[in-house]
């Protein structure tokens, strides 16, 4: 997959943004769509900056807080691009047109070529540029 997500350019990349277990994609448009890969299939639950079909969700003030057998997982701000996790342990993400931000960390500019993932969120920390993490659904975009 090759395409611009904030300011980063990510050229032969299968998942340019991985969120936990959700990857984190972003149309031409800027609308932003997040796709849980946990489990055997793929399950959309942002798509084009609104919940997928099918979603359980909660309206939010400035959003959607998504939800899991009445769990709530996590809340998206569709103006400010921003994922902010409720249950799931994981920093805040926010997509600007000049940067992604997770937690404290910025990525500005940056290309990233040839990799499994662009740039991995986990409870631990973040990486940029590695492989797929096992376990994972595939993602068929």
């Amino acid at each position: 997959m090759n395409l611009k997500m904030g300011s980063q350019v990510f050229v032969n990349v299968q998942i340019p943004l991985l969120w936990g277990t959700r990857a984190v994609v972003q149309d031409e448009e800027g609308w932003l769509s997040v796709i849980d890969l946990a489990g055997d299939t793929a399950k959309l639950e942002i798509l084009g900056d609104k919940p997928a079909p099918g979603v359980a969700f909660v309206p939010t003030i400035d959003g959607h807080t998504i939800l899991s057998n009445d769990k709530q997982l996590y809340t998206y701000n569709p103006k400010e691009k921003t994922l902010t996790s409720i249950s799931l342990g994981l920093p805040e993400c926010q997509v600007k047109p000049w940067e992604i931000r997770v937690g404290s960390s910025v990525f500005s500019g940056n290309t990233i070529v040839g990799f499994g993932v662009g740039i991995a969120v986990q409870e631990s920390g973040i990486t940029m540029g590695g492989p797929l993490p096992p376990r994972l659904a595939k993602l068929i975009v």
